[in-house]
Formats: structure tokens, C-alpha cells, sequence
């Protein structure tokens, strides 16, 4: 037996010669929440989007929670459920897609069975963003997604509340992802996916990217296929790296990932020209703008028309003197004297209807030059400079509905606007003609088409505007700010 060790000496040799063992797998949870079935504006894509990034998380190795049409408590319960499953030094992440409103500068997300009447009522009846921030604290690292900054349905209820989401601060070690930039909506959606979503899902799945270059990928593509009308926006305080998909150890940069990341900086290159081009056409349509504003000022401050003459001082009338000696003459009845007085100048009988009426001359020496956002602007100057924008998207967004496509207006019985869009006909034509017949049946004055095939029918919106009162004009213009953009 010479020669051998010992059990007691050898069992410390043995143990000193095991491999240490792996470091535990970070942990990773998410809390994911999509809300579509509201019962005033059912939302088409949230449950979908939501759906699938819970299964791709899943197969990135996060632990997920899936809520889909959650009602307020068990939203409120999700997300304290969520905090308390979050652990030490760990990851997380929340997603949300649904209908999120903004009032005095905070963020709620909406559960579907809110009922909410007024700013008070929206912190008592939605989920307040700050709720789920409060949740981060115990993650190295924590990621808030938003695609919650669809049109506001409750918006005509409130008297501050702002489009789309707020702008909030990202605190330590969070990054906060918003579908597009604060104070802006984004639309649901055609397809299966919304479109901010749909590039997430692609962006994660890329292997070797920081979390930050996921976003930044993800607002190119967006920012592409919306003609820069929708930016996502991010606000971070990362301290740590994260790759959602980490890159495979080959010793080289995977060549797919090059690739990807060549044109990733062509598209760039060729976003930021358009974006320069988007800067220079919008300072030449605010020039436009304001020598619209100009020249409408200079007709609603005159008291008369231009090409009116002066009215002349009315030629006195003489009052015979009284006859001392006949002291039984009778004064002239009050009726009499008031018919020797001159009549008032006609120029001045109606100013409004005067004021409106030259607005209308200015539309018609402008024939070929106007655009729908130009003629609204003559006819209801002054404008805010938010009505101007919002007018100036939803046009855009009425030109994108591409060809054989036409929108028509009318007036109901009471004044208020009727308006009908179509879009995809055989040809414009169709379009126009089942606009027009759409329109129809709701309207007590003809309707008229003005945008057919995103072109300006400005002949049909003088007709129109003619026939209107300025409260009609109003509405159309309050209508057109309800469209989507």
C-alpha cells in the first residue's frame, strides 16, 4: 500500500482541483400589458403586439407576465406584482401598448373599464406611469416601453390635457422608450403588428447590439416608413451595458451584422438629408404662412372695403325758427325728423358679413395657388400655431391615402360639419363620386369634394365656404384636427 495518500490528505486535493462553478444566470423579468378592448375606441393591435413580445422575451430568457384587456385593479395588482418579482441587481422590463393620455405633465395608462369624465377622474380611473418607475428600484437595469401614444379619446374632456405622452425624466439605470416623441400620437396600425412594435420585435432578435442601438435602429426604420411623420423618442440613464441577444464568440464580427450595420448608416445618411430638406420646406411654408397671416390682417382691420368710396358728409337739412306769433304751431313729429336724417353708410351696416365676404374675394384672387391649409388659414385667421400643425398633418396624411382616393364635405341641418373619406376605388373618379354620395345622406347642403387624390379642389371648397358661416368653417377645421395623421 506504499505509495498511497492518505483519504484524509487526498479529499482536499481533489476538492482544490474542481472547476469553480458558473456564476448564477442574471435574472430577468417583464411585465407585459396590452389593452385594446375599450368600449368607446377599441384599439386593433395592442393585444397582438403585446402577445408577441411576450413570446420573444421568453425566448430571450426573460421570466414574463402577459396581462391582456386588464381592467384598473388588476392592472394596478400586476404592476405591484411585477416590483415585488424583481430582483437585486437583475433586469427588467415593462411593455405596454394601449391608449395613454397625458394631464398637467403626467403620464396615465388607461385600463379598458375606465370611465373618465375630467382630469380628476383620469388619476383615480387609469395607472399612473410613476407607479411602475416606483417598481425599478431593486434592477441594475430597467427598460420602459411605450407604445402608448395613440389619440386620446378623453381629450375634449379635459381643459389641459396635451397629445400623446409627456416627456418624464428616465431615472438611474432606466432607459424609457416612447413610440414617438412626447407631445406627438402615433396611429394603431393596418396591419397585424403597430408599426414601433413590430420593429422592436425585428431589433431585439439581432444579436451582438447594445440596448441602446436596438432603439436607435428601431427609430430609423420607423422614422423611414412614416416619411418621418412618427419619431420615436427614448430618455435613458443607463449606466450598464445589455445585449438582448448577445453576440456569438467566433473571434470576428458576424458578417449578417456587418451588414447590417453598413446600411444601417447608409439609411442614416440618407434620413438626415431628408430631415434637413423637412427643416427647409417647413421654414418656407411658415414664410408662406405668415404672409397669409399678413395680408389677412391687413383686410380684417380695414372698416370698409378697399375699392369703396368714402362715404360724404351728409348735406345739412335747415330747421325753420319757430314763429312768435303763432304759438299754436306743432313741433314736427319725431318720425319726420328721423327721415331727414342721412342714412347710415352702407359700408358699415354688416362688418362681419363685409369681413367675411372679402375673405372670400381673397380665396378667389389666390385661385391656384391655395392648399387646403392656406384656405383655412384666410378664412379663420388668427391660428394657433398647434391649429396650423395639426391642420398641416392631417393634410399630409389625407395625400398619403395615395390614389383614387377623395375626402367630401357638407353641412347638417344644424351647422355642423359632415365630412366622408375614401380611399383604394378603381379609380378617382369612383372616388370622388362615392365620397360625395357617402357624404350625402347626412348633409342639408350639397357635398362637395376638396381632396381627391390628395390634390386641393379649391373651386369646391369656395363653393363650399361660400354657402358657410364661420362656426361651419370652424367645425370643418375642428373635424380635419380629429382625422388620424
Amino acid at each position: 500500500m506504499r505509495g498511497l495518500l492518505p483519504a484524509a490528505l487526498l479529499a482536499p486535493a481533489l476538492a482544490l482541483a474542481q472547476p469553480a462553478p458558473a456564476p448564477a444566470p442574471e435574472s430577468r423579468v417583464a411585465l407585459v400589458i396590452g389593452n385594446a378592448a375599450y368600449p368607446s375606441s377599441r384599439l386593433r393591435n395592442p393585444v397582438n403586439d403585446a402577445t408577441a413580445v411576450a413570446e420573444r422575451l421568453r425566448a430571450l430568457g426573460f421570466e414574463v407576465t402577459l396581462k391582456t384587456d386588464v381592467k384598473q385593479r388588476e392592472m394596478t395588482r400586476a404592476v405591484s406584482v411585477f416590483g415585488q418579482s424583481i430582483k437585486p441587481r437583475g433586469v427588467a422590463l415593462f411593455y405596454y401598448a394601449g391608449h395613454g393620455l397625458q394631464v398637467r405633465g403626467r403620464n396615465f395608462l388607461v385600463p379598458i373599464d375606465a370611465e373618465i369624465e375630467s382630469e380628476a377622474s383620469a388619476r383615480s380611473e387609469a395607472v399612473d406611469l410613476d407607479l411602475v418607475l416606483e417598481q425599478l428600484g431593486p434592477a441594475r437595469l430597467s427598460m420602459v416601453i411605450l407604445d402608448a401614444c395613440r389619440n386620446n379619446p378623453f381629450e375634449n374632456k379635459f381643459r389641459s390635457v396635451g397629445g400623446g405622452l409627456a416627456q418624464v425624466d428616465a431615472p438611474k439605470g432606466t432607459l424609457l422608450a416612447y413610440a414617438t416623441a412626447p407631445g406627438k400620437v402615433a396611429s394603431d396600425g393596418e396591419g397585424a403588428h403597430g408599426l414601433y412594435t413590430e420593429e422592436i420585435l425585428k431589433a431585439i432578435d439581432v444579436p451582438g447590439i447594445k440596448v441602446e442601438e436596438v432603439f436607435k435602429r428601431v427609430r430609423v426604420n420607423v422614422i423611414k416608413a412614416t416619411g418621418g411623420e412618427q419619431i420615436p423618442w427614448e430618455a435613458s440613464s443607463l449606466t450598464g451595458d445589455y445585449y438582448f441577444r448577445p453576440a456569438t464568440n467566433t473571434g470576428a464580427p458576424d458578417k449578417a451584422l456587418r451588414d447590417a450595420r453598413m446600411k444601417q448608416e447608409e439609411l442614416q445618411k440618407r434620413l438626415d438629408a431628408e430631415r434637413t430638406q423637412r427643416e427647409r420646406d417647413a421654414q418656407a411654408l411658415k414664410a408662406e404662412m405668415e404672409q397669409l397671416r399678413s395680408e389677412v390682417r391687413k383686410l380684417t382691420q380695414a372698416n370698409v372695403p378697399a375699392s369703396a368710396e368714402p362715404a360724404k358728409p351728409a348735406r345739412p337739412v335747415p330747421v325753420p325758427a319757430p314763429d312768435p306769433d303763432k304759438s299754436t304751431q306743432k313741433a314736427a313729429p319725431p318720425e319726420k325728423l328721423a327721415s331727414a336724417a342721412p342714412a347710415p353708410a352702407k359700408g358699415n351696416a354688416a362688418p362681419a358679413a363685409n369681413a367675411w365676404a372679402r375673405r372670400i374675394e381673397l380665396l378667389e384672387s389666390r385661385r391656384g395657388k391655395l392648399t387646403f391649409s392656406s384656405a383655412l388659414a384666410i378664412l379663420l385667421d388668427p391660428l394657433t400655431d398647434q391649429e396650423l400643425t395639426g391642420i398641416l398633418e392631417r393634410e399630409k396624411y389625407i395625400k398619403r391615402m395615395g390614389y383614387d382616393s377623395a375626402l367630401a364635405v357638407g353641412m347638417a341641418a344644424d351647422g355642423k360639419l359632415v365630412w366622408w373619406r375614401v380611399a383604394k376605388q378603381s379609380n378617382p373618379i369612383i372616388a370622388q363620386q362615392l365620397a360625395e354620395s357617402r357624404c350625402r345622406p347626412s348633409s342639408a347642403a350639397p357635398c362637395v369634394a376638396i381632396m381627391v387624390n390628395g390634390d386641393f379642389r379649391e373651386a369646391g371648397f369656395i363653393e363650399w365656404a361660400r354657402g358657410a358661416k364661420v362656426k361651419d368653417v370652424k367645425s370643418i377645421r375642428s373635424g380635419f384636427l380629429r382625422m388620424p395623421s
